[in-house]
């Protein structure tokens, strides 16, 4: 392949996994929403630990802030993902293998940053969000052992990430397949089916 040609395959590697970055957790962050509303908590508290565990002290803008930094990580991490795994194209344009890749990519993500986040950023810090969370909210905390609970929260975190990383896969490699076909078409000068 002629380094040119390389460079844009890597530059669509990087865009692409980008936007599948931001669907995959945009989609995840309603998933999350919903298993809040199941355990009776209020919509972004999720969001809110992160932001709070970071500094800040309003439960509203801790939850901007924490949701904010998902869609920025999860779009990079995206991005990173899609420029690695562009050596691996035969993969990446067979859905069946590009969500089955994205779901090991998503395990990836669980151990190697979402552990060690809650692990040293969020438990250490765990006292103070409980303090600083809304009257109703710190008592529903407070009510149950809140390390087993976090400890709960980060065991069923893996499922999140590998729907995450289904999610990514079949989205990276349905725009892969695109632009393949986009490419087929402009090289042999033909229409594209429909």
């Amino acid at each position: 392949m002629p380094p040119q040609s390389y460079d844009l395959v890597r530059y669509r590697g990087v865009k692409y996994g980008a936007i599948a970055g931001i669907i995959a957790t945009w989609s995840i962050s309603t998933a999350i929403a919903a298993s809040e509303v199941e355990l009776g908590l209020p919509i972004s508290t999720f969001y809110s630990i992160m932001g709070m565990s970071l500094g800040y002290e309003d439960f509203i803008a801790a939850a901007y802030l924490g949701f904010g930094l998902h869609l920025l990580i999860g779009t990079l991490l995206g991005a990173i993902i899609g420029l690695t795994s562009v050596r691996w194209m035969k993969i990446m344009t067979n859905p069946y293998k590009a969500t089955a890749a994205g779901v090991v990519a998503g395990i990836a993500v669980w151990l190697v940053l979402f552990v060690p986040v809650t692990v040293l950023l969020v438990q250490p810090s765990l006292q103070r969000v409980v303090a600083l969370m809304p009257g109703n909210l710190q008592e529903t905390m407070l009510s149950e052992n809140v390390s087993q609970f976090v400890a709960g929260i980060a065991t069923s975190a893996i499922v999140f990430h590998m729907v995450w990383g289904a999610i990514f896969g079949y989205i990276a490699s349905s725009l892969m397949r695109i632009s393949a076909l986009r490419a087929a078409k402009a090289a042999t000068g033909r229409d594209m089916p429909r």
